[in-house]
């Protein structure tokens, strides 16, 4: 899943100028649970023309320690819980020429030992010079909208299955692609907005053409043993879908919702899930939205 960035001979001489650039992991999120800051929903910061300082967007990460796995290993199936020694950003794609990301260290290693790590705190800061944004906007003169996925690897310590310790132990999930359902982490869903200015409308946390859903929108409580609530807003009844994926990107539930006018609290039963990280994602089948929860050991 590592996949090098295509830059030209000034966006080379960019990074080196950005490398004293690296982020510092925001004190804001030191007591939550594992997750990425801002979400896809926020999204990141845009890109204006005319500022002379260019681009600078962070992204905070905090670890996950642990996570429940399913495989089959020689044909038997497998469900397992997968001890996370540390992390790393594989890639953040769909970068345009001029922009690069910096991680605050290459690798982000967790406190303690398995199975009792504990989570530390990173950032990953995207960069650009105004002269990359005004080269954007020299073509798209109206602004554009680039997708990015950033890819968030993990290397594994160790199990609880002595099976699956032979085959997966000391890992990263990107080394381990020929398991069907391991991968390196995709974070879909964010934007580089770019724009000549301020004036042309386009916010620094809110993405255009959000679902109006977006806003508000949460698995309550939030981390969860068994039992939740998706809690969501509706201007009017519509069909709805809702997604949920492991830490590994499988799809692990899902289910069609009569969403109705005004708020809507659907209960969703967890008690079949292990404890960690998963994404979640509620669409209409033309827009999409979003956001992460954490299950709970307890």
């Amino acid at each position: 899943m590592i996949k090098p960035l295509l830059l030209t001979a000034a966006g080379l001489l960019f990074i080196s100028a950005a490398a004293t650039a690296q982020c510092t992991p925001n004190p804001l999120y030191a007591d939550s649970t594992f997750g990425v800051w801002p979400d896809t929903t926020t999204n990141l910061p845009c890109a204006f023309g005319d500022q002379s300082a260019g681009y600078n967007a962070v992204i905070d990460i905090k670890t996950l320690t642990d996570t429940a796995v399913s495989l089959t290993i020689s044909g038997i199936p497998l469900n397992l819980t997968a001890y996370i020694e540390k992390f790393r950003i594989n890639d953040v794609e769909g970068l345009p020429i001029g922009f690069t990301y910096i991680p605050n260290t290459n690798e982000w290693t967790n406190n303690g030992a398995a199975p009792d790590f504990i989570s530390v705190r990173g950032c990953v800061s995207i960069l650009a010079n105004q002269a990359s944004v005004q080269a954007i906007l020299s073509a798209n003169p109206g602004g554009i909208d680039i997708p990015l996925t950033v890819f968030v690897d993990a290397k594994i310590h160790s199990t609880d299955n002595s099976l699956a310790n032979t085959i997966i132990a000391g890992n990263w999930l990107s080394e381990l692609s020929a398991i069907p359902g391991i991968t390196a982490i995709p974070v879909t869903g964010y934007k580089l907005r770019v724009r000549q200015n301020q004036a042309d409308g386009c916010g620094q946390v809110s993405i255009d053409n959000a679902p109006e859903w977006s806003s508000g929108m949460q698995v309550a409580p939030n981390p969860v043993s068994d039992q939740a609530n998706l809690v969501f807003q509706l201007s009017q009844p519509q069909l709805m879908e809702l997604r949920v994926f492991n830490a590994q990107g499988q799809v692990v539930a899902a289910q069609q919702i009569q969403g109705a006018l005004g708020e809507n609290r659907v209960n969703m039963n967890l008690n079949h899930l292990g404890s960690g990280l998963y994404f979640y994602t509620l669409g209409n089948g033309n827009l999409i939205a979003s956001k992460t929860f954490v299950i709970s050991a307890e």
